[in-house]
């Protein structure tokens, strides 16, 4: 991942590669997947016991229901080709999530490690852009704070606090080792 400067989105960039967070995304997927299989199952099955019951009500009408089992290979190989196409849909839509959600362990790594500096940009389509929005302002706020937490260290450390500043600094230098303001 680059180094992101304050104030300058970064060129705009194509993820390689569809499955990012492969757990997340197959769960979303099967959901996606299951739901739709579910509802063509459910209507099959509704428009079969309807003609059927057509057709023990009026036995005249056997040659359709005939005719429609006669056509059930056909149908069944339009779901499936319906449903390759759901998958394909379900993983795309999948990627616009998992992407930002790796993007966003990524820079919560970076800003754990101490880079306040760091700032998260999406591409254009994904989701999550309202988080981004929130998270680039938290890491600003925060990175003014210790902006001018460093500056009151640095007065202090030239006056009577010298030794609760240089214990302060120590402290978070353990905390946060690779602190960067």
């Amino acid at each position: 991942m680059t180094e992101n400067t304050p104030g300058a989105a970064p060129a705009q960039f194509q993820r390689k590669t569809l499955l990012i967070k492969k757990h997340l995304q197959y769960r979303y997927m099967s959901l996606i997947f299951i739901s739709v299989l579910v509802g063509f199952i459910i209507g099959g099955l509704d428009i079969l016991w309807t003609v059927s019951k057509v057709v023990n009500e009026h036995p005249m009408m056997q040659p359709m229901l005939d005719e429609i089992f006669a056509m059930l290979p056909f149908y069944g190989l339009k779901v499936t080709i319906y449903m390759i196409l759901v998958l394909l849909v379900s993983v795309v839509i999948s990627h616009r999530m998992a992407g930002p959600i790796f993007k966003f362990e990524k820079s919560c790594s970076t800003v754990a490690d101490g880079d306040l500096t760091h700032r998260v940009y999406l591409r254009q389509g994904d989701q999550l852009t309202d988080l981004q929005d929130h998270f680039n302002n938290m890491t600003g706020a925060v990175n003014e704070v210790v902006k001018e937490y460093e500056k009151f260290r640095a007065e202090a450390e030239s006056g009577a606090l010298a030794d609760k500043a240089a214990a302060l600094k120590a402290k978070i230098a353990e905390i946060m080792p690779k602190f960067k303001l």
